[in-house]
């Protein structure tokens, strides 16, 4: 039987047949490799939450990474409670930054297990909306502090691992664990050279931009053409991570 192609037994025939061959493959594929970029995400979050807190790692030693990662205590703001199929899942509570600014003892920690943030990696890939999570660690005899921070860029969230030393002073580090800013220009605060010029800073009353000529100890060279982008790396610093690391801080301690 000769079909008309105008008919709608055609159009639905063809539909199908266009779903099957391009959906299909596509879903397969999906599914396939999206343990391998789980994976992959997992591995920049452990070595770049790890360089922060001048820890060394890299994405070439894997095994090594994750083994020093697990061992890092790990807080976030939420409480525990339960999915719709009975299991234990963190519900984030949003956050009083200058109520905790003002009195630390607002800051509540709940400590959680690697579980927990490989669930909101997973759940964030996308978006980078991570939920905050603190890491405190031994050093050398001094207590480390970090932290997964997110704020407003550009074109969407972007989300920086900072770490402090013992009395939150200094700067151990900063990576950016996500951004969607604009390739060749904010999308370069994910640079290693933009990154590496907060170690060692002394943020005082936060980080600010360097002035022409000079390097101030709280400063840093925003990118040329990418003010917007250069901002919301400094406020995210300044309004949200070292308020909540000072607060950690005054919680579990400067020193072992």
């Amino acid at each position: 039987m000769k079909l008309n192609k105008d008919g709608h037994v055609f159009t639905i025939l063809f539909t199908f047949v266009c779903t099957v061959v391009l959906v299909f493959p596509l879903t397969l594929a999906y599914v396939g490799t999206k343990p391998i970029a789980d994976d992959y995400w997992r591995l920049q979050h452990y070595v770049k939450t790890l360089q922060s807190m001048g820890i060394p790692a890299d994405v070439l030693h894997p095994a090594e990474a994750k083994a020093a990662y697990e061992k890092l205590e790990k807080y976030t703001i939420g409480t525990f409670t339960k999915d719709s199929a009975g299991k234990d899942i963190v519900e984030y509570a949003p956050i009083d930054f200058s109520g905790i600014a003002q009195n630390p003892a607002k800051l509540v920690l709940l400590p959680i297990k690697d579980e927990v943030i490989n669930k909101a990696l997973q759940d964030t890939s996308y978006t980078g909306n991570l939920p905050v999570f603190f890491y405190v660690t031994e050093v050398d005899g001094q207590k480390r502090f970090g932290g997964d921070f997110t704020g407003p860029g550009l074109w969407g969230n972007v989300s920086l691992a900072v770490g402090v030393n013992a009395t939150g002073d200094q700067l151990t580090g900063m990576r950016v664990l996500f951004n969607v800013e604009t390739p060749g220009l904010g999308g370069r605060i994910g640079e290693t050279w933009f990154t590496d010029q907060f170690k060692d800073k002394k943020p005082g009353t936060g980080m600010v931009f360097n002035q022409a000529g000079a390097s101030a100890e709280n400063g840093f060279d925003a990118i040329a053409g990418a003010t917007i982008s250069s901002t919301a790396v400094k406020d995210t610093i300044n309004q949200r991570g070292l308020v909540l690391l000072k607060a950690l801080i005054a919680q579990k301690g400067g020193t072992k």
